[in-house]
């Protein structure tokens, strides 16, 4: 890429002429000659230069937009070279949340590890809503994700399925018709799914208090959605960040929650926890590998990938 185009693009991203040389180390008449005989050349003016930040004519947008391709474009073009030779030894950067670093990823990165042990496998670890910022922006390889995606942008691949349970101290269980449709870990642990008993109805929730997880968390979408569609309206004892947080909060005799079959399998409930199982789209979550499609495809991300089809 000619250096001009370099010198546009820092201008344009650092925001002043100033800031733009000192980054390139060339001093600032160098850099706005430079831009000046680039405007030239095109007949049109790049930038605005009385506004602070600096910002972009329309023949500037359009001269950045083409600069930001060939950027994507050499640096597609380096790591396929890179991975002819060294396709075993790349790296992969996974967004996750909590939830997925600490019950979901190890076995995989474990497993991954040994068939590929020079490979670099990195996790950045967010929220939920914050992920498909940091792959958009370049900065991670692959989020994993129940949300819906431009398909022309991204390519989705199947990921893993976790099953939602409600999860309930002993000591608030004094219905025998819901006493009925409780499940042990030990039950959930040694039984198929689609083989334990359900509860008809959510009625017996209604005045039962309740840990959710704040707006932006999926789960809080799952669970208010679904109190309004069963009619209930259980009291709200506390907003919580993380799944694992409302899950202990629970097993502290607290406040029922949602939880899923991965963390009642993982975390000993001391049989202080009883299990609910409810038939519904939304006690299933089918979560989705998420990659950008502009994106060079590294061989061992295809690979990464591949363990979970």
């Amino acid at each position: 890429m000619e250096p001009v185009y370099e010198y546009v693009y820092a201008v344009k991203t650092l925001g002043s002429f100033t800031a733009a040389a000192k980054y390139l180390n060339i001093t600032q008449p160098a850099l706005s000659i430079a831009i000046k005989k680039l405007e030239e050349k095109i007949d049109h003016p790049i930038f605005y230069r009385d506004t602070k930040p600096i910002a972009l004519t329309p023949a500037g947008e359009i001269l950045f937009s083409f600069i930001e391709k060939l950027i994507l474009l050499e640096s597609n073009t380096k790591a396929a070279l890179a991975d002819i030779a060294n396709w075993r030894e790349g790296t992969i950067t996974i967004g996750a949340t909590q939830y997925f670093t600490a019950f979901i990823l190890p076995k995989y990165i474990l497993s991954f590890a040994d068939s590929h042990p020079k490979a670099q496998i990195n996790i950045i670890e967010r929220s939920a809503d914050m992920l498909p910022d940091l792959l958009e922006n370049n900065d991670i390889n692959l989020i994993f994700s129940l949300e819906e995606f431009d398909l022309n942008r991204y390519s989705l691949y199947k990921g893993i399925t976790d099953y939602v349970f409600i999860s309930i101290p002993k000591s608030f269980i004094n219905s025998t018709r819901l006493r009925k449709y409780c499940l042990t870990r030990e039950e959930i642990i040694s039984t198929k799914y689609e083989e334990l008993k359900s509860i008809p109805s959510l009625d017996d929730f209604n005045r039962m208090p309740f840990v959710l997880l704040r707006p932006g968390n999926n789960l809080h979408y799952r669970s208010r959605m679904l109190f309004q569609l069963e009619g209930i309206m259980p009291p709200i004892k506390m907003m919580l960040d993380q799944l694992t947080t409302a899950h202990y909060i629970s097993k502290a005799g607290f406040a029922a929650t949602l939880t899923t079959d991965r963390l009642i399998k993982q975390i000993h409930d001391n049989d202080e926890l009883l299990y609910v199982k409810f038939d519904h789209p939304l006690m299933i979550r089918n979560f989705n590998i998420v990659i950008k499609k502009d994106v060079y495809r590294p061989l061992v991300l295809q690979e990464f990938i591949e363990m979970f089809q």
